[in-house]
């Protein structure tokens, strides 16, 4: 669990400081490439969701090896400068990468329909949007879902 800072620090390094909704989606979708950082989800109201990583957040905070700054835009969470924290690897890395370009909410759906496709043995297409929208309702549109469907086929996620 001492990637979560490696991870963190990643993120930072690449393309700012993360919110935790942010490190709790790329952690997601570390871990679905076969990547184990040794973090359980379930589905929860901003997608998948691990309290383990939660709690590894606050453990973290309050040794004071990370920082949380409470802000409108969420928790912030950086890596105290002051550690040596070793890099992630290069397909951790490239995860980061890719992904963290995208908004908290871009990586919600995406997160959410990858849960969706693995909760669902042998699910289609069609039957990976009409669950997203059930869980989402109108938050995001169809037109969003096949495309979150599109960008995780393609990346390798999954095939339909």
């Amino acid at each position: 669990m001492g990637n979560v800072l490696s991870v963190i620090k990643s993120i930072k390094d690449s393309t700012g400081i993360p919110c935790k909704k942010v490190v709790q989606k790329v952690i997601y979708l570390i871990q679905e490439t076969g990547e184990d950082l040794g973090f359980d989800y379930s589905i929860h109201f901003y997608g998948p969701y691990s309290a383990k990583l939660d709690s590894e957040i606050r453990y973290r905070y309050n040794r004071g090896d990370l920082n949380i700054d409470f802000t409108a835009h969420g928790h912030m969470l950086s890596v105290d400068d002051s550690l040596d924290i070793p890099p992630v690897n290069s397909s951790i890395q490239e995860i980061i990468t890719h992904f963290c370009s995208k908004n908290p909410s871009e990586l919600e759906l995406l997160a959410t329909t990858l849960y969706i496709q693995r909760a669902i043995p042998h699910a289609d297409k069609e039957n990976i949007l009409n669950n997203v929208l059930r869980i989402k309702g109108d938050k995001y549109s169809k037109t969003e879902i096949k495309e979150a469907i599109k960008e995780l086929k393609n990346r390798g996620y999954f095939q339909i």
